[in-house]
């Protein structure tokens, strides 16, 4: 799949439930996951390189909240609801797949899983399902993001 990124932020009538997303990559080194990890999250797998290869996981790995920042990062520069996006409604379904560890390579894959009106003409929801994966399309976390989205009004493109 080829990365896209729009010039705009889709409004939530023009959101199409059969098109998948996937963004450019981003490489993740030790020295990320260590910082990181420093502050958020300093677990022995996730800070000293000894105690990590040591560990059930056998060498550093990222803290699950670095893999959740780094799959929203990688969304959101997808640029899907730039300009359109009104409110986050909230996650689901967080699921820890792979771990994420040095020198991998990721993307998100992201797809409109459903799009619902609200109560209000002038919006809508949708709710993105979300892959990160790493180079060898191994798939390390999945999640659902929910979001408020304008609708385009009569006349305003």
């Amino acid at each position: 799949m080829t990365p896209v990124r729009l010039r705009h932020g889709m409004f939530h009538d023009e959101l199409d439930l059969t098109v998948s997303y996937v963004s450019g990559g981003q490489t993740i080194t030790s020295e990320s996951i260590i910082e990181f990890a420093s502050i958020w999250d300093p677990q022995p797998f996730h800070v000293d390189i000894p105690a990590a290869e040591q560990s059930l996981f056998g060498g550093l790995v990222a803290s699950g909240l670095q893999s959740l920042l780094v799959t929203y990062r990688l969304y959101y520069q997808l640029g899907l609801l730039h300009g359109t996006v009104l409110a986050g409604l909230g996650m689901q379904d967080v699921k820890f797949l792979a771990p994420l560890r040095a020198g991998d390579t990721v993307h998100v894959i992201v797809t409109a899983e459903s799009s619902s009106q609200t109560s209000r003409p002038d919006r809508g929801a949708v709710t993105w399902a979300i892959i990160l994966q790493n180079q060898n399309n191994v798939e390390l976390l999945s999640l659902k993001l929910s979001a408020l989205v304008a609708r385009q009004i009569s006349g305003q493109a």
